[in-house]
Parts: structure tokens; sequence; C-alpha cells
């Protein structure tokens, strides 16, 4: 069972950044932020909680790690 989601207004106010800096690190080819569950042109994009807190948790191992 999903926490809950986040909209990207959610997710700007929790990492300090743009819409533009999110969407660029799904992007990325190593450590991609999460897809949306629901993603709708125009409308509200919504993340799983858990997707985004697993991903916080990979890039907090890497970094220890490194």
């Amino acid at each position: 069972m999903v926490k809950g989601y986040w909209s990207t207004k959610d997710l700007c106010e929790r990492f300090h950044c743009s819409s533009r800096t999110i969407f660029r690190w799904m992007k990325r080819d190593t450590h991609p932020f999460p897809q949306p569950i629901n993603r709708a042109a125009g409308g509200h994009n919504r993340w799983a909680i858990d997707d985004v807190e697993q991903w916080e948790q990979t890039l907090k191992q890497v970094a220890t790690a490194a």
C-alpha cells in the first residue's frame, strides 16, 4: 500500500528546486528520479511518496560509499 502522493509543487518545496530540475533528474542515466504514478499533460503529476523516499535513500547510500 502506498503512503500517499506528492505533487510537483510538493517536490519543488521539498527539494528547494524548480519543476524543470525534477524533470531533468528523471532523465539522468545514473540514479534517475522516479517517474510519476499519474502523469497528465497540462494536469497534475503525482509521485508515490515511497518511490521518492527510496530514491533519496539510494542517493544517500551512494554518497556515503564514495
